[in-house]
């Protein structure tokens, strides 16, 4: 039996549907995200949140084709994040990075653009399910370089299908899981992605913990003899992070932190990174 929501509950529920975004400040690198590209939390028809976001990462082992082989790149990644509530069950959102690793290989990356629907949301005694789809595509910016381990990206233009799902108790721990496919053009090898979060939202602050992952099919290797094209390699990956969020006392901005690290992977260093950002919210459109 479902029941009316009490005041507290209803402030929890706003600033749980301003959340969206929080966790996609984190930015591209190399063509794949530091964290899962999409969330389990709807943003509610006619919020918009805009996110500006700094991301330091660095490496000093990079898995090759013979095992980890030490190079070190460092990173600054710069993102405008924006997230739209259409419905109260369709999300739209879209993200520019800017990459600098070194004067010469650095720009605007990947323009990613997704489009979420939450087909089914079951609501119960401050119970909360949902599941739903989420389609994106991704494509170059600019005509960076590729064919060094300081390139910013693979010039790789992709469509993502994904499905996910959402549980969350009325204590506000919640956890999430997606998966899909993700179909990148010739050269550029396809994958699949999966993840799982768990974390807690409350009124006052919010937190998480994920894991994701990557499986590319086929492609080149780093150091594998073929001397092939960068564009060409199949980008493999476990990673593990976190972001902690606190909304200001006037709730219409906020601050966020995060940290990520690759524990294994194909193609892709053994990164260490910290992120954060500064996030606005306005009500674009009355309910």
């Amino acid at each position: 039996m479902g029941h009316s929501p009490s005041i507290g509950e209803e402030k929890l529920e706003k600033n749980i549907r301003n959340l969206v975004g929080v966790w996609c400040f984190m930015m591209l690198t190399l063509g794949a995200w530091a964290q899962p590209p999409i969330d389990g939390f709807s943003k509610g028809k006619g919020n918009l949140d805009l996110v500006g976001g700094l991301t330091f990462e660095s490496f000093s082992k990079y898995f090759a084709h013979d095992g980890p082989v030490s190079i070190n790149r460092a990173t600054t990644a710069f993102s405008i994040f924006a997230a739209a509530g259409i419905t109260d069950r369709l999300d739209a959102q879209i993200n520019i990075p800017v990459i600098y690793t070194k004067p010469d290989q650095s720009g605007l990356q990947d323009l990613s653009i997704f489009l979420k629907y939450a087909w089914i949301k079951r609501s119960s005694d401050n119970h909360h399910f949902t599941l739903g789809t989420a389609l994106g595509f991704s494509t170059p910016m600019m005509d960076y370089p590729t064919q060094s381990l300081f390139a910013i990206g693979q010039q790789a233009t992709s469509f993502d299908g994904r499905i996910y799902g959402q549980y969350r108790w009325p204590s506000g721990w919640f956890v999430m899981a997606q998966t899909g496919y993700t179909y990148r053009l010739d050269p550029v090898p396809s994958s699949t992605p999966a993840a799982l979060k768990i974390g807690l939202a409350k009124a006052k602050y919010y937190w998480d913990v994920w894991y994701d992952f990557q499986h590319a099919y086929g492609g080149n290797d780093y150091r594998d003899g073929n001397n092939a094209s960068f564009r060409t390699f199949g980008v493999s990956y476990h990673k593990v992070g976190g972001t902690f969020y606190k909304p200001f006392s006037s709730g219409k901005s906020g601050v966020a932190l995060g940290a990520f690290f690759v524990i294994s992977g194909r193609n892709i260093g053994q990164s260490i990174g910290v992120s954060g950002a500064y996030i606005y919210k306005i009500k674009y459109r009355k309910n």
